[in-house]
């Protein structure tokens, strides 16, 4: 009976991995040179045009895949690692979270991504281009927040 029960229990787990990942955002597809995730995760958890998949993630993702050739090789080069950090750290984390929730923890991993992907070690002109990029995002306060505490981990007067 205790064979015939554990069984059971293997089988009904692994018939719910699929459903799991599927509700997770597992199913979006990750990448260093496409937005294709930020569009499949307001699929997978709707939070509309005011939300951070529509008013953050598809816009700045897409602005920089487009504009990657106009900055110096090594921002293109962290660009792809940056973009790649983004995506699979919020496709880890964001099962079950709340849009507004959502939204804050993308950004809090936009610092920590920028800092492991290597922000503090290009150049300050490239670093003002990339914040230049986003000065439309400096109308939220959670953005403001956000380029602060890049600051003090870069240490940037």
């Amino acid at each position: 009976m205790k064979i015939l029960k554990n069984w059971i229990l293997i089988l009904v787990s692994s018939l719910s991995l699929p459903l799991a990942a599927h509700a997770s955002g597992l199913d979006c597809p990750v990448s260093n040179n496409s937005c294709e995730f930020y569009h499949c995760m307001e699929k997978e958890q709707p939070c509309g045009k005011k939300g951070y998949w529509q008013n953050f993630g598809i816009p700045y993702c897409e602005l920089f895949v487009k504009d990657e050739s106009k900055f110096k090789i090594s921002s293109q080069l962290w660009l792809q690692d940056v973009r790649l950090c983004l995506q699979e750290r919020l496709r880890e984390t964001v099962e079950g979270l709340q849009c507004g929730e959502i939204k804050t923890k993308a950004i809090d991993d936009h610092v920590s991504c920028y800092v492991d992907t290597g922000f503090c070690q290009l150049p300050f002109n490239e670093q003002f281009k990339i914040m230049w990029y986003l000065k439309g995002a400096l109308r939220d306060l959670q953005t403001w927040r956000e380029a602060e505490l890049l600051r003090r981990a870069c240490q940037i007067p």
